[in-house]
This record gives structure tokens, C-alpha cells and sequence, in this order.
């Protein structure tokens, strides 16, 4: 062979590694994941901000409300809003099956709902020394 012909050689194989590369990147993005969609939790005023790529989704369809449909791992899902009794929220799923009682099955990506007010509870002094004199395990 000669320099020439290795070089081109190298070359046309660097360029299949390349594509491989970008085959594997694509059918990556479109093979969808085995566990359960995250279900985010996320503060209702920040829906209309919301930056989807923290998240590794995007938006496919928007309307005056904002995002409609989303994807996230090659799944679509779509926007709901309660109108009844429950408080106000906004969140994103989608329908993964049936149940044997025949009512839909659904996973959520993210959740918009009101920041409740809870009290939060005092941390206990015989828990806060621990923490405070930088300890990270105990022995009984």
C-alpha cells in the first residue's frame, strides 16, 4: 500500500467511525427508557418560564398557555389542568397502559403546582451537633 492509500484509507475509516457514532447518538434519542417518567415537581408560577432543557425535554407544540406537548426521551406528553375540586396545578402525561379495571394508566413528567405554606419542623439539637461538628456517621 502506499502513503497515499493509507491515508485515504484512515481517512474513509475515521468517516465510518464518525457516522457510527451519530447512528448510535440517533436511535439513542429514539429508543424510550425503561423506568417511569421523573414526575419533576415544580413551583405553578414558574410554568410559563420553565426552561424545558433542564429537564432534557422540548417543546413540540405550544399554544396561549404556553407549552401543550412535550418531549422527553423519544415519549410525548401532553399538557393537563384540573377544573374541578383539586387544587390548581398544570402537569404532563401521558397514557403507558390499562388497567385490568380497564381505566387508563398514566406516568408524569413534570408537575406545576402551588408552593403549599407547611410549617417546617425544628431540627433536633442531638441531629443538628451532628451535622454542625461535620460528622457524617455514627455508632450506636
Amino acid at each position: 500500500m502506499t502513503p497515499e492509500q493509507t491515508h485515504l484509507w484512515l481517512e474513509i475509516q475515521h468517516r465510518q467511525m464518525v457516522a457510527l457514532e451519530r447512528i448510535a447518538d440517533s436511535i439513542q434519542q429514539l429508543v424510550p427508557v425503561s423506568t417511569a417518567a421523573p414526575n419533576h415537581q415544580q413551583p405553578l408560577e414558574s410554568f410559563t418560564s420553565f426552561d424545558w432543557s433542564t429537564i432534557a425535554a422540548t417543546v413540540e407544540r405550544s399554544d396561549q398557555y404556553g407549552a401543550a406537548i412535550v418531549s422527553w426521551r423519544g415519549l410525548q406528553f401532553v399538557r393537563r389542568s384540573p377544573s374541578n375540586k383539586f387544587a390548581e396545578a398544570v402537569w404532563f402525561s401521558r397514557c403507558t397502559s390499562k388497567g385490568e379495571d380497564g381505566e387508563n394508566r398514566y406516568e408524569r413528567l413534570i408537575t406545576f403546582k402551588a408552593v403549599s405554606r407547611v410549617e417546617v419542623e425544628p431540627v433536633p439539637e442531638k441531629v443538628s451537633r451532628l451535622y454542625r461538628n461535620g460528622a457524617h456517621t455514627t455508632t450506636p
